[in-house]
């Protein structure tokens, strides 16, 4: 596929080097030459410097014969004509970097199709949906989406009185708890390990647990014993357009929020756009007077949203020692992507840059998509492969495929279907198969689907 990217920054770049190595042709386009420094020796992709409004440069990246325009600069306007311009030149398909959805107004006929915005998606709302998704039951600590909506995967942290602990998967089968779900994958001590039917789920465990939603659902309430936290108090260090977001979606869930923020003129601000009920303290999140002040030893879930990562890691980190049940940071530095998971006192890490990046593949609607998630701390990660009319896979057993041992697979899309893969599961001519891998697996099984 020939796809130009706009936007040559932290988030261009991923794309650029995921997609390149899916064997996609791709041009990326940027006005600042300096940005090409760190892919030039690096990925084996087009560069093409100058404004994407320009025609004539959108024509030199090759524009007039793309498959697919991602606008995903930092300059939404220029991200939003870039698309209307493509539009013009017949580009197949357009996806589009927003800061957010009120830039569109349905009311006044102002659409995304208006702008040749095929699809779009805004980083903010992206954190503020998996966020969300996190909070909804103290043991996820995270939550994966696919290119099939009714497919789901969340990493659960194993508590000691889980009703599932001490039990092989086997046991877990013939007790009714596993039903239409697969345990993909678990950590334990640092470790990435992927269980069998004799393996055993003990506490401290982090868990893979994928299937369909309501699968997924029964598993976390039946097996873990969650409920929603109705009435339970969320402190939000910062007071940014995330924050504005997460605070109207908690309180329409039922819980208390209180507000912190350092800057007089950002929290008036923040005040005016809130409910009179919310909570906003004048102060800094990293302050312990101003966390304890703000209810952090008795809260449900911290969550820092500054824009300054340094000080969203400190706030976390202060708030778990003083007793917050979950602390959850919010990055944007690419740095930071690997170096969160690790970190035993954060129990969630989002960065905007890996979950804009996430929704661009999920938006994408061929070819392979691959979907990162914190598993990328053991150099794994979950692909989406679809198998080919030409593929070895087609009528063969799970069983029979011998596929690579270290290629863990999760689950299966058929249409609309989410399948849960066992030995005996046929495979068939245009399933979406879900699969664990490293990035030495993934050379060695890409050939079995294509």
């Amino acid at each position: 596929m020939k796809i130009v990217v706009i936007g040559a920054g932290e988030l261009g770049q991923m794309l650029a080097e995921r997609m390149s190595a899916s064997r996609h042709d791709i041009v990326l386009l940027d006005r600042e030459k300096s940005e090409f420094a760190q892919v030039r020796d690096t990925l084996d992709v087009g560069m093409v410097t100058g404004d994407a409004t320009n025609v004539s440069v959108l024509k030199r990246a090759g524009i007039l014969n793309a498959d697919l325009l991602l606008a995903v600069s930092g300059d939404q306007p220029s991200n939003m004509l870039a698309c209307q311009l493509a539009r013009h030149f017949h580009c197949k398909a357009t996806i589009c970097r927003v800061y957010s959805s009120t830039v569109f107004s349905a009311t006044d006929g102002v659409s995304p199709e208006f702008f040749g915005i095929d699809k779009w998606f805004s980083s903010p709302e992206e954190c503020h949906k998996h966020i969300m998704e996190v909070l909804r039951y103290q043991c996820v600590l995270e939550q994966m989406e696919f290119s099939n909506p009714e497919a789901n995967m969340v990493a659960v942290r194993i508590a000691e009185d889980f009703p599932i602990v001490g039990k092989s998967l086997k046991e877990l089968d013939e007790a009714g708890l596993m039903g239409d779900i697969r345990l993909a994958a678990l950590v334990r001590k640092r470790e990435l390990r992927f269980p069998r039917g004799e393996s055993k789920v003990l506490a401290g465990d982090r868990v893979y647990v994928s299937g369909c939603r309501k699968a997924v659902e029964n598993f976390l309430q039946n097996g873990c014993g969650q409920e929603p936290p109705l009435g339970q108090l969320v402190v939000i260090g910062g007071a940014t357009l995330l924050t504005e977001l997460l605070v109207k979606s908690l309180l329409k869930a039922g819980m208390r929020v209180c507000v912190i923020e350092p800057d007089a003129e950002r929290q008036e601000e923040f005040l005016g756009k809130m409910p009179e009920h919310v909570d906003v303290l004048s102060g800094d999140p990293t302050d312990s007077d101003v966390l304890d002040e703000a209810g952090v030893r008795k809260c449900y879930a911290y969550i820092g949203t500054e824009e300054e990562d340094e000080h969203n890691i400190l706030s976390c980190i202060l708030a778990k020692r003083m007793g917050a049940d979950k602390v959850v940071t919010v990055t944007h530095k690419p740095e930071y992507i690997s170096m969160v998971p690790e970190m035993e006192l954060i129990d969630c890490g989002f960065n905007s840059t890996v979950e804009s990046a996430n929704a661009v593949f999920r938006l994408m609607s061929s070819g392979t998509i691959r979907v990162d998630s914190n598993l990328q701390s053991f150099h794994a990660y979950l692909t989406e492969f679809k198998i080919q009319p030409t593929s070895r896979l087609i009528g063969k057993r799970i069983r029979e495929a011998q596929l690579p041992r270290d290629v863990v697979l999760a689950m299966i899309f058929r249409d609309k279907e989410v399948i849960t893969p066992v030995g005996d599961t046929m495979l068939d001519n245009g399933d979406v198969v879900v699969a664990i891998v490293t990035t030495s697996s993934e050379a060695a099984v890409m050939p079995y689907f294509q």
